[in-house]
């Protein structure tokens, strides 16, 4: 009996793996599909450069709280012209892989071809992997509004909570929104725990709007996306917990995809399964995920644990407030956070 492992497809042959694959699972994710995690040049470049940290340069804002000049026929008058500022965003780059293995013995008892289960496992496995990252990134921002102050940031200035007084409505959802001031702008994702979005069922609260492709149906709540995730954070337990919701504007995360050198790789181990042999696929990522308006500190690397030098930051480490410092006035940062408690019986 002939039996087709994972090597047998892979060896010499990595395109064929592949091509059961997305090119890109972050594509994927319903934060790519709503605009807010964007492909950007600036995140592609760093995340293909030869550093995993790296400053992003961005030209600030031009106030227009001062009064412009008013032109005269009087020679002697000379108007000063101002200087166009810039700024720096620090990033950091993530350096990702995980492998999956299997034993010879079992591929033979059930003589199953694993190819197509494994990439389409794959494409899940790293597009929940985007989500998490994000998700993490945007609790070290809460984590940080909610503390220290600094000059572009004061406390609490994306945060409303309303979790004393009960659960999601409508009147706290437009103060959320409303903290972006006149940057506030209709449409978006809202990103939320089941448990919520649970609530606003039971409200007769959501719409559910045909996708473009007619093949599955979208939830919104006004003019905002719904993402549901039990990762989303909740604090506390029981009767007491807190929920936070988080609200994206289009273009909130900047994204780019660096280029492994071996994005896809297959490894035989003949010693393990006692001899019997053991097939491992490994698959790699290197992403940039960074929020406009924010600079990554990079003070605590972590990675999983498991590393003698951690490169990249881990979800721990992406939500810890001292890894982050707002760079830019709070208009100009297009999240805000609602959080939640449980709703009266």
């Amino acid at each position: 009996m002939a039996i087709t492992t994972i090597g047998n497809i892979i060896t010499g042959n990595i395109p064929v793996l592949t091509s059961y694959q997305v090119q890109d699972p972050v594509e994927k994710t319903a934060f790519f599909q709503a605009g807010i995690l964007t492909p950007t040049p600036y995140a592609g470049e760093i995340a293909r450069g030869p550093s995993n940290i790296a400053n992003i340069p961005y030209w600030k804002s031009i106030d227009a709280s001062i009064e412009p000049n008013y032109s005269n026929d009087v020679y002697e008058d000379i108007a000063t012209p101002r200087n166009i500022e810039t700024g720096d965003m620090m990033a950091r780059v993530a350096y990702l892989n995980e492998g999956f293995g299997q034993a010879d013995l079992t591929v033979e008892l059930t003589s199953k071809n694993p190819l197509q289960s494994v990439a389409a496992r794959l494409d899940n496995f790293w597009q929940r992997q985007a989500q998490r990252r994000l998700l993490a990134t945007t609790l070290g921002i809460y984590n940080d509004n909610i503390g220290a102050t600094d000059a572009f940031h004061v406390q609490n200035d994306m945060v409303v909570d309303v979790s004393a007084t009960g659960g999601f409505d409508a009147n706290a959802f437009i103060d959320a929104e409303q903290t972006m001031g006149d940057a506030a702008v209709e449409g978006g994702v809202i990103a939320m725990h089941s448990f919520v979005y649970g609530q606003l069922r039971k409200a007769n609260l959501i719409d559910f709007i045909q996708d473009s492709e007619g093949t599955k149906r979208v939830a919104y709540y006004g003019q905002r996306r719904i993402v549901q995730d039990d990762e989303m954070t909740v604090i506390g337990t029981g009767a007491g917990r807190k929920f936070i919701n988080v609200l994206f504007n289009g273009g909130a995360i900047g994204y780019g995809e660096g280029n492994p050198e071996h994005p896809t790789a297959f490894e035989r181990q003949e010693a393990r399964g006692n001899g019997g042999g053991v097939e491992v696929l490994w698959s790699r990522k290197t992403w940039l995920l960074h929020p406009l308006g924010y600079s990554f500190l990079s003070a605590t690397i972590t990675g999983n644990g498991t590393e003698t030098t951690p490169r990249s930051a881990s979800w721990q480490d992406l939500a810890l407030a001292t890894n982050w410092n707002r760079v830019m006035p709070r208009k100009h940062v297009p999240i805000s956070f609602l959080v939640t408690g449980i709703p009266a019986p």
